[in-house]
């Protein structure tokens, strides 16, 4: 029975990178044995339609379709796959249908909670998140649960760990790669541009601070105004960089990583998982540390000329029109008061008075 890998993430573990790059070099993988899964897109090459086909058509109907791919092995990447296995009886499903098919394995990566805590909050911000960073909690850190839970279902030979280093080096193609055993030179591939890259923290602090429809969450057109700034916030300069990196201080990264060390040490050694690095390590709790500079009205007010600039450059004058009015109900109120000054305090909030995710 041929193998099925669904790749699962993490997120903010360089699965945009993989599935792209993987994307553009179908052919020479599919030569090498490991075939896509449908349900591809075709820009971003991550298989994150298939969350609706499930919905849509159930899993039974999913893998049957799935099997009539090519390939001696078959790929399929999408990290919201993971939040949907972390459901015992979702996951369960999946897996009884996927195993009439095939013989279906998962692949995690994983990265210490505190990098990985800020790394996901400065992708939530751009679209539907808005407060300080100790006040999300959407995500689950507990590395050693998410696994002990895919294994109860899949089986532990079937669960496949590597981890992304922070810092590096990473070797997440070959880790991929490996985990597929897929026997693929990866020089052989044809390079692809980094793809959903952090911003700097003031820029992430100010999409932090800017309002977000309060639906947005579950009403896609709400996201359209949310996304269209973070875009030109991406490319521009108005918000100056401070050079520092985290939101969180440094004892509330150390609390954050000490409350899963174990989990994580008992994580790498019973998998064998080779040169965990700073996987395994607590951050310094007394490391040098300023918080980020709250985000200015001068700033706001040159980024909000951006946004409507770059609203003005669209070929349908209406739906300009329309974008910018969303636009500025966004940034007025920011630019009239500043945009970070409140996220800005909650970073240097003791981390036992705002409580840590668990």
């Amino acid at each position: 029975m041929r193998e099925l890998f669904l790749h699962v993430g993490l997120h903010k573990t360089g699965t945009s990178y993989l599935q792209r790059l993987f994307l553009e070099n179908r052919d020479l993988l599919l030569a090498a044995g490991l075939g896509s899964g449908p349900w591809r897109h075709p820009v971003s090459g991550s298989h994150h339609p298939i969350l609706a086909a499930l919905d849509r058509e159930g899993p039974e109907a999913v893998f049957a379709r799935a099997a009539g791919c090519p390939g001696d092995r078959l790929l399929i990447s999408a990290e919201e796959l993971g939040s949907r296995l972390q459901e015992p009886g979702a996951a369960a499903a999946l897996h009884a249908a996927a195993s009439r098919h095939f013989d279906p394995h998962v692949v995690l990566f994983l990265r210490r909670q505190d990098v990985l805590k800020e790394s996901v909050f400065a992708e939530i911000v751009k679209d539907w998140y808005a407060g300080d960073i100790l006040g999300d909690h959407h995500y689950g850190y507990d590395h050693a649960g998410r696994v002990a839970a895919l294994e109860a279902v899949f089986g532990p030979d079937r669960v496949r760990v590597a981890l992304y280093r922070d810092p590096g080096p990473n070797d997440i193609v070959g880790d991929l790669l490996a985990a597929t055993g897929t026997r693929l030179d990866p020089a052989l591939l044809r390079a692809v541009a980094p793809q959903n890259v952090s911003m700097h923290r003031r820029k992430t602090l100010f999409l932090a601070a800017m309002p977000k429809p309060a639906d947005a969450t579950t009403v896609a057109s709400d996201r359209v105004a949310p996304r269209f700034v973070a875009r030109v916030v991406a490319g521009s300069d108005a918000i100056a960089d401070d050079g520092g990196r985290f939101l969180m201080s440094p004892r509330q990264r150390h609390d954050l990583v000490a409350a899963h060390q174990a989990g994580n040490r008992a994580l790498v050694g019973r998998l064998g998982l080779a040169d965990p690095g700073g996987f395994l390590d607590l951050p310094d709790p007394d490391a040098p540390w300023t918080p980020p500079a709250p985000i200015t009205a001068r700033e706001v007010t040159a980024l909000w000329r951006e946004c409507l600039a770059a609203c003005l450059r669209g070929r349908n004058p209406v739906a300009a029109a329309r974008l910018a009015a969303q636009v500025t109900r966004l940034l007025r109120p920011m630019s009239r008061r500043g945009g970070g000054d409140a996220a800005a305090r909650a970073a240097d909030r003791p981390a036992a008075r705002r409580g840590l995710v668990g």
